[in-house]
């Protein structure tokens, strides 16, 4: 079983109805509060109610600047962060990985989008969506709401864009607002038209950070979250997040593989005999944290006996445009082979197991049924072993110990 997340934006999406979404699906507040934490960010505070959408009961969560509860203008101080201040801010943080990782995915977006209506370089732009407070709580609390909810694949519905024209600091703009328009591209969406703003930069770039396009065959739901927006529509203004699973015992990804555990990706290839390995090392990394499923160099020979490297990098086929364009961005490569095929994939579900240093989330690999394979998750362990100063493979071999306590048995057998 896969866990998988739907994602429904009938009304829209903003980061506060993402952070109302996933606290209404009932992760564990104290420990998605305690991890929001580890920001070095203190001009805010969080109201969380209940309120009702036409009817349908949803989860409010308001990010409050204390700037403008003492009636002073909005902290302009923030409006000037830069995307590596914002990276400078993540890094110091201690955020688990996988947070970390599409935190930065989504300001990387963010910025690209605004940079590219502006005329500037991504990691120029200065502007409100990237600096300011309520974004980065919106962004990174997304984030870690997506972490706690056992990171699922996230598919999202056709999203409402609204209409009219919107006001911002450089006048009226259509909408939906350019930054998000940009963004929202190759993704469905519908417009009532007269609407106003109903998707935030914001909302699109956790949206593009997190989600693929389409529905998800095959879904069992276990729970189902409302996060409300402010405004109030002719129809409820909530997103709604679906979570639960899907057997893929026999099925591919959503194109159609029918072999167990298969899906198609896409391998993309590039020969160059003029990068430096600092270059070469920066580039695989970067392409790593930006979301490939692998990627790695291997040393090769090219024509006339010269000493060369092969990049190769592995992505979903609709990630397939992005990478070539990060690869032909980041390597000195004038072309890059493509190539689609068909992997086989373990069924992977996460777990948490408690040690006597404290909780430890596990990977856990399963085909048709049996036991694969076990892997406790790295920054868990780490974490602990810092605390308690033990050595790491103590946590690993407890966390291994307390998982095979916890199904009973020492068989390969699923429970």
């Amino acid at each position: 079983m896969k866990r998988v997340a739907y994602i429904e934006c009938s009304s829209g999406a903003s980061g506060d109805m993402f952070l109302g979404a996933w606290l209404d699906l009932g992760i564990d507040e104290r420990a998605w509060m305690n991890l929001l934490r580890k920001l070095n960010v203190t001009e805010y505070r969080l109201s969380q109610r209940t309120v009702y959408k036409n009817g349908i009961r949803s989860n409010k969560v308001d990010v409050i600047l204390e700037a403008d509860e003492h009636h002073h203008e909005h902290h302009h101080e923030h409006h000037h962060r830069h995307l590596p201040d914002i990276y400078n801010l993540l890094d110091q943080s201690q955020l688990p990985e996988p947070v970390l990782h599409k935190s930065k995915e989504a300001f990387r977006l963010l910025a690209q989008a605004e940079g590219k209506i502006h005329g500037l370089p991504f990691d120029q732009v200065h502007f409100h969506e990237v600096g300011a407070v309520d974004a980065i709580v919106d962004i990174v609390g997304s984030m870690l709401g997506w972490y706690l909810a056992g990171m699922p694949e996230c598919y999202v519905s056709s999203i409402e864009i609204g209409g009219g024209m919107v006001r911002c600091e450089h006048g009226l703009m259509p909408v939906p607002a350019p930054a998000t328009a940009e963004l929202l591209m190759g993704f469905t969406t519908h417009s009532s038209g007269n609407w106003g703003e109903t998707v935030t930069p914001t909302g699109a770039a956790i949206i593009r950070a997190l989600c693929r396009p389409g529905t998800i065959r095959d879904m069992v739901t276990e729970k189902i979250g409302y996060g409300a927006g402010t405004k109030d529509l002719q129809i409820a203004n909530v997103l709604r997040i679906q979570l639960g699973t899907k057997d893929i015992s026999h099925l591919g990804d959503e194109s159609g593989a029918q072999a167990t555990g298969l899906e198609r990706i896409c391998v993309l290839e590039a020969n160059v005999d003029d990068m430096t390995p600092e270059w070469a090392a920066y580039a695989a990394n970067k392409l790593l944290q930006h979301g490939a499923l692998d990627a790695w160099w291997t040393p090769i020979v090219m024509k006339k006996g010269r000493p060369a490297l092969q990049f190769s990098l592995l992505c979903h086929l609709a990630d397939r445009d992005r990478f070539l364009q990060l690869i032909q961005s980041e390597t000195t490569t004038i072309g890059v082979r493509v190539h689609e095929m068909v992997r086989s994939v373990l069924e992977r579900e996460l777990e948490e197991v408690q040690t006597t240093y404290g909780a430890v989330r596990v990977k856990v690999a399963y085909q048709a049924g049996e036991l694969r394979n076990i892997a406790p998750e790295y920054e868990d362990c780490r974490v602990l072993a810092e605390q308690h100063d033990v050595p790491l493979k103590q946590i690993y071999h407890l966390a291994i110990a307390a998982f095979y306590a916890l199904k009973g048995q020492l068989t390969s057998s699923r429970v």
